[in-house]
């Protein structure tokens, strides 16, 4: 927790947020999927078992419940048959701030165990041609079974995702890049075990790799597109530094990239860090920690980093808030 205390000497209010959530209880994401028929007809069902826990901001289709609540829900038909999954909150926000549509392409780069690719499926309507890649051959083979779980239709690939084949550079209009990480946004101050294995060491060689992929991703997307970065680490050596290293290689020229901003119903969240805490970057990147204090979506936050970027088109053209 040391670097982490760092990182955000500048902001005492976040460390103690920070600290007061690493032993806060934590409420789960409960999706309704919309690729098993009508979600209110789900909503229905889970209503009648009282399993549908409380309704969020975020979108209609997507329940808060109880640790107790979620453990009935992994039993019950409803996930057993596809209609429901678990999911955090935090990486069902990453998903949205892709913001897929229908008839594009999408690729997620470091896609097990599968919920943010099913997650990308549902928000495009099915509608989208969707490919799955992870470097683990025994996590992809689980992943396609998740896939068909949910009713998700998507090209599954084996692979590290940093050396992902070059013959489909430029050939995807959105890449989501949820990288493997130290994991220090869900760090829990009553279990040591969550935080054993830290080192600064681990987490600037986990950096490495979180820089080979993001940049793999923005050859990948085409001009015009969008890639969304994101991780459930809290330090900067893992997410502005990783961003900006990015923006610095790849951001001149006129296909480039250039932070874009977030969609607007994403809620807010702690401060950045450092030169990266101005509006721009604030609108483009954003970190979210549970929120005791939270009587509703912050309360059901792990901690959690997401930056967007898009590559400017060949003929240059203001970036858009979708």
């Amino acid at each position: 927790m040391a670097r982490v205390r760092a990182d955000f000497e500048s902001h005492p209010e976040v460390i103690a947020r920070i600290l007061d959530a690493t032993s806060a209880p934590r409420w789960r994401g409960l999706r309704i999927n919309r690729r098993r028929g009508d979600w209110t007809r789900t909503l229905v069902r889970l209503e009648e078992a009282g399993l549908a826990g409380e309704a969020t901001t975020v979108a209609p289709w997507l329940r808060l419940v109880d640790e107790a609540t979620a453990r009935t829900v992994t039993r019950h038909e409803l996930a057993t048959t596809g209609h429901v999954v678990l999911q955090s909150v935090s990486s069902v926000l990453a998903g949205i701030a892709l913001a897929p549509e229908p008839g594009e392409r999408v690729l997620d780069l470091c896609a097990a165990p599968g919920g943010k690719s099913a997650l990308l499926a549902d928000l495009a309507d099915g509608e989208i041609d969707l490919v799955a890649n992870d470097r683990s051959r025994s996590r992809a083979h689980r992943m396609r079974g998740f896939l068909d779980l949910l009713g998700v239709r998507a090209d599954v690939r084996t692979g590290p995702g940093e050396r992902f084949d070059r013959r489909q550079d430029g050939g995807f209009d959105r890449v989501l890049v949820d990288a493997p990480c130290s994991g220090e946004g869900r760090f829990r101050g009553d279990d040591p075990e969550t935080y054993a294995s830290w080192t600064p060491k681990a987490a600037r060689r986990l950096a490495s790799t979180q820089k080979a992929l993001l940049h793999a991703a923005i050859r990948l997307v085409r001009p015009g597109g969008i890639v969304v970065y994101s991780t459930c680490t809290l330090g900067g050596v893992e997410n502005e530094s990783v961003v900006r290293r990015a923006l610095d290689r790849y951001g001149s020229g006129a296909t480039g990239i250039e932070l874009d901003p977030l969609p607007a119903r994403l809620p807010p969240g702690v401060p950045l860090l450092g030169d990266d805490d101005s509006e721009l970057a604030s609108r483009s990147m954003r970190r979210w920690v549970t929120d005791p204090e939270d009587a509703g979506l912050g309360r059901a936050l792990d901690g959690f980093f997401v930056a967007r970027l898009r590559r400017r088109a060949r003929a240059a053209s203001a970036s858009h808030e979708e």
